[in-house]
């Protein structure tokens, strides 16, 4: 590979198994898997899930289930509220006959998608078992009710069921937290779900983070799972012992353009406009955006002990290291950082480059 700028690296292998891994799991659940695709959101990538038997996904935009629709896929679930000055594209999508989900959060999106559909959209109604960020309270039951009613009266919306999103498992401390988090989700959205029988007797429970997907392995009650960043996995993912060190599947080829041996660090191409600002915690506290690898014949290497990148401008990044790794690194060599956040850092770079030199294409590259 000619690398002369920051490039996203993808290891295809890794990939591949990743999603394989989910597949397995959700089968051995007994759960079906609707994969969210804001984390690669590449056709091509899409191609290894349908490969996998994937035939129905989730997106996080109109613009994305455009894109997706574009290349075929006839089952797509917007998760994200409803924002109804896209109404028109929501339409343009109907009319090429994509059997399309979106999620509500108030009786207000039910009225404004009732008076401008063009065509008959199925509608998940996302509620909050604790996470704080969006959709309605798992115990407020009536105004689930209400909306659920208002569905039922309308000849173009199908009530499909209930979206959860436990997201607060991010900023957990250990796998058990994570396990127990979904626990009492779950056992709030089925209390919900119970008290809706009557009014919809078939609706269905999907759920979806990736360190929930990952680890919980009691998923009684939920009928589908939608994780994302499990396709690439992150230093997020690992620090929290979701994946392993070996199942991320993307690092940033990053040009070193400087050294400062008396201060210990080095100067990377490779900055916030390429990672975002996101960043962990090492044992002593100090914040860092991400870890270093180099790369090899088959890939990268295991992270380095000794450096991390420690401080990032827009385009600038910094290395800290120790001497006997400054000494080893030499200005033009190019160096892999492993990302704190891979769905943020691919959106960012725009295009993959796998082991092999291939490039594949995303989303925000050219549509």
């Amino acid at each position: 590979m000619n690398i002369t700028r920051p490039t996203l690296i993808l290891d295809e292998g890794k990939c591949r198994n990743n999603i394989q891994y989910m597949c397995e799991k959700a089968a051995r659940l007994g759960v079906d898997l609707i994969p969210h695709f804001k984390t690669h959101q590449s056709e091509e990538i899409g191609k290894w899930f349908i490969e996998a038997g994937v035939d129905a996904i989730t997106v996080s935009s109109v613009k994305m289930a455009q894109y997706f629709a574009k290349y075929g896929w006839k089952d797509i679930t917007i998760a994200f509220p409803l924002n109804v000055l896209e109404i028109d594209s929501i339409n343009e999508i109907l009319h090429e006959g994509v059997r399309l989900k979106v999620l509500v959060v108030s009786a207000e999106s039910i009225r404004l998608l009732i008076n401008s559909l063009e065509g008959k959209v199925e509608v998940l109604i996302e509620v909050d078992a604790g996470y704080n960020r969006t959709g309605i309270a798992t115990e407020n039951s009536t105004e689930v009710r209400d909306i659920v009613g208002l569905i039922n009266d309308s000849d173009k919306l199908d009530f499909y069921g209930l979206y959860c999103h436990p997201g607060n498992t991010y900023q957990t401390a250990s796998t058990d937290d994570i396990k127990q988090i979904w626990a009492d989700a779950i056992l709030k959205v089925v209390e919900l779900k119970d008290q809706l029988s009557d009014i919809a007797p078939g609706l269905k429970i999907r759920m979806g983070d990736t360190p929930g997907c990952t680890v919980v392995e009691d998923m009684a009650g939920i009928d589908e799972i939608g994780p994302g960043n499990f396709v690439f996995y992150d230093l997020v993912m690992n620090y929290l012992d979701v994946c392993n060190e070996d199942q991320i599947a993307v690092a940033v080829a990053c040009p070193v353009v400087a050294k400062y041996p008396n201060r210990n660090q080095l100067i990377i191409h490779g900055g916030a406009v390429h990672f975002s600002k996101d960043h962990l915690y090492d044992g002593d506290e100090n914040k860092f955006f991400g870890e270093v690898v180099i790369f090899n014949e088959g890939g990268w290497s295991p992270i380095l002990d000794g450096i991390k990148l420690t401080s990032i401008s827009q385009e600038h990044g910094i290395l800290t290291a120790t001497t006997e790794i400054i000494e080893t690194i030499e200005t033009g060599d190019v160096i892999g950082i492993l990302p704190i956040h891979s769905c943020l850092t691919a959106n960012l770079l725009k295009s993959y480059t796998t082991l092999d030199g291939s490039e594949i294409s995303h989303l925000e590259k050219g549509f």
